[in-house]
């Protein structure tokens, strides 16, 4: 039990409620307040059942991801020095054949492999500190802190966008506006999606190729 209870506090709370639930959760307040009435907003929050606030907080999450998401293919926020500057090579992600690329070789080309370094770094570095708990911890803290930042910078900053659209009383202009970061967050989770299956399958193959270099150097 408590390691449950330690894992659920440095693997969910810090990262997942400071870096995707509560940035999710200003953006959706925000658009809320500016397309509601004030009595509105009151009598939802009383009518809402406590069982339903754990599909709400996975929609915070959901947008928060999304955010994150969209921060990163528009290059606005990036979460390690070297990440790609060139937008043409991420907004390549949509397009990108996976059979094409990675049926002869192990990884695909050099135009959507950005991420491939990156990722076979942390991946050692992980490897490296798997017996050093202080290290791992001060790493999670760093990851934590470094998302926090980005992703609460961008809700804040499209919270105002909001805010601002809202004070210019322009007839359906706060919808419109709404809507569209709807659409783009929609967008940057689909690219999301492409981006995490290409990370997962480089730190797999990363992983079997090491365990298969170690089995070798045994034999």
């Amino acid at each position: 039990m408590g390691d449950a209870i330690k894992y659920l506090y440095s693997q969910f709370i810090l990262r997942d409620v400071l870096s995707f639930i509560t940035p999710g959760a200003i953006v959706t307040i925000t658009a809320l307040v500016i397309l509601l009435q004030p009595h509105e907003i009151i009598y939802l929050s009383h009518s809402i059942h406590w069982v339903l606030y754990i599909p709400i907080f996975g929609v915070f999450y959901i947008i928060g991801f999304a955010l994150q998401c969209f921060g990163e293919l528009i290059g606005f926020i990036r979460f390690t020095p070297h990440s790609e500057r060139n937008c043409c090579n991420r907004w390549r992600m949509f397009c990108c054949n996976f059979t094409r690329d990675y049926k002869k070789r192990k990884k695909p080309n050099k135009s959507i492999i950005w991420w491939w370094e990156e990722d076979k770094k942390l991946h050692e570095f992980y490897e490296a500190a798997s017996d050093n708990t202080g290290v791992q911890q001060g790493h999670e803290r760093m990851v934590v802190l470094k998302q926090m930042c980005g992703n609460g910078f961008m809700a804040i900053l499209i919270a105002g966008i909001f805010i601002a659209v809202d004070f210019c009383s322009w007839q359906y202009a706060n919808i419109f506006i709404v809507s569209l970061v709807a659409f783009l967050f929609l967008v940057s989770l689909f690219w999301g999606h492409r981006v995490h299956m290409l990370k997962q399958y480089t730190r797999e193959t990363v992983f079997i190729e090491e365990r298969k270099k170690r089995g070798g150097a045994a034999k």
